[in-house]
This record gives C-alpha cells, structure tokens and sequence, in this order.
C-alpha cells in the first residue's frame, strides 16, 4: 500500500510538472542548435508533420459521420461520442503503432531536448553530442525500446481482452499504452547515465512506475492532436521527464546500483574478457593483464 500511494503521489507530481517543462522549454529555448544535427533533425521533423497530418482525415471523418447527433450525446450514454471517442483513440492507426513509429522519428529531437535538460539543469555535457555515433546509438536504441514496448503492449492487451470488454478494456489499454509511452521517454534520461536497456527497464519498473505514467498520459493525448501535438507531445515530455527524474531519482548522484543478480552477471562477464586477454598476451608475449575488481 505505501507503494501504491507513492506511486499515486508521483504521478500527480509528474502531471503537475508538465506546465514548468513548457515554460522551461521556451524560457531556454531549447531548440537552439537543433540545426547542428543537420538534415537528419529537418528530415525527420518534416516526416513527423507529415504523419501528424495524416490523421486529420482520420479525424475529420469522424465528427463528420456524428455531425447529425444531439449535443447530449456527446456527454452521456454508454455508446455516446465520447465515449466512442475515447474508443477511437485506443484503438487508431493500428492499436497505436503509429505513436511508436512517432516516438522512432522524433528520436534526434527528443534526444537533443533531453541532453540539453540535462546540459541546464546538472551542467552534464555530452562529448561530441552532435556527432553521427550518439544520434545513431540513441536512434537504435529508441528503435529497441518502441518494439519491446510494442510486444510487452500486445502481449498484455491479448490477455486482458480475454477478461475485459468494452469501455473497460479501451480504458486498460490506454492506461498500459501511457504507461509504455511514458517509459520510452524515461529511458532516455536513463540513457543518458550509462543504463542498459534491461538496467533502465528495472529501474523504472522497480521505482518509477507512477512517473512513467504520468508522462505517458498526457503525451498519448497530445500525440492524437495533428501536427502540432504529434511534433511538440513527445518534446516537452522529454523535458518534463529530465525535470522529474531528476528531482526524484539519485541517478545523478550516485549512479546506477545493480541487483545482486546483476552484479554476479556482471563479474561472469569481466571474467571471461579477462580470460580472453589473457590469451591473447600470452599469445603474442604481452604482459599479463590485471584482475579486474568484483563489482
């Protein structure tokens, strides 16, 4: 229980958080030297406007087949157009593929909204940021992350379909695709200090449950928002995300503490790079290299 109300209390926080991440975004004009990633940031801006105008049809075509209901419906009703609404939102463009598909083009923006959050906020500065090698290590690792996220999102959905139905089983998958949604975001600031995809997954899924929810929340509703909300949802998440992590993780402080488990798996790895090199030393007449240290 006293997990539950710290994970209420977060993702309230969290939500509270997103008007300081706007004012902070514009007061810093974190934009600035957006250009320095060249094409690759315009060209990937430019595909994320244009799948944000894909769906004004989508939506267009939906107020226009309700255009001849009464206004009250709109509000009540268990089939009501809210409520359908609510429905369509859950269930767009492929049970939401395309917001994965989103968070992948944005990468290099969200990527640069985060580290200069971060560059602001804890004076972290990135060697050689705006180089090919971290745009592409962070590109394919949005990549990993949104398709994990993807499976782990069909796999839960295909469950609680089987127990769940209508509003009640649209509400659960936008709550577990916000809760996927927000974690995306979160691992870039984990990305950012070192984490694995699998040490960042832990983290957040040990400690920041209700941050990654009150992240993703909002973001799945602004990415339903054409153009505007496609491009701009995912930026100021970012910025919120670094803004709260930061604020409620140590990471900063004391780094990432592993698991028993983890460090045992990890002293397994040292052990066998270490019988590697010393292979080769003897094989070319090298001095032994040290023992490494047990994490």
């Amino acid at each position: 229980m006293e997990r539950l109300r710290y994970g209420i209390h977060e993702f309230f926080y969290t939500l509270l958080a997103f008007p300081r991440a706007w004012r902070f975004m514009v007061n810093q004009r974190l934009w600035v030297g957006l250009k320095d990633y060249g094409w690759v940031a315009r060209f990937l801006v430019f595909v994320g406007v244009l799948l944000g105008v894909t769906m004004i049809n989508e939506i267009v075509e939906w107020f226009s087949s309700h255009e001849n209901e009464p206004l009250a419906a709109m509000m009540i009703g268990a089939d009501s157009l809210l409520v359908r609404l609510f429905n369509f939102m859950a269930e767009s463009m492929s049970s939401g593929a395309l917001n994965w598909v989103t968070l992948v083009l944005l990468e290099v923006v969200i990527y640069h909204f985060m580290r200069r959050t971060l560059q602001i906020i804890l004076k972290k500065n990135v060697e050689k940021a705006h180089t090919f090698r971290p745009f592409f290590d962070a590109q394919l690792r949005m990549i990993k992350v949104s398709l994990l996220a993807l499976v782990v999102q069909s796999v839960i959905l295909g469950i609680a379909g089987i127990f769940l139905s209508g509003s009640l089983e649209s509400l659960f998958a936008v709550g577990v695709e916000s809760m996927l949604l927000g974690y995306a975001i979160a691992d870039n600031y984990n990305e950012q200090f070192g984490l694995t995809i699998e040490q960042s997954a832990r983290n957040l899924r040990m400690n920041y449950l209700g941050i990654c929810l009150g992240l993703g929340m909002p973001l799945f509703l602004m990415l339903k928002v054409p153009v505007f909300g496609t491009i701009l949802g995912p930026l100021v998440t970012s910025v919120a995300a670094a803004i709260v992590l930061r604020e409620k993780s140590d990471l900063h402080i004391v780094g990432y503490q592993m698991s028993e488990k983890e460090r045992e798996k990890e002293n397994k790895r040292l052990a066998k790079e270490h019988k590697k090199a010393v292979r080769k030393a003897r094989r070319k007449g090298l001095p032994m290299p040290p023992v490494p240290e047990q994490v």
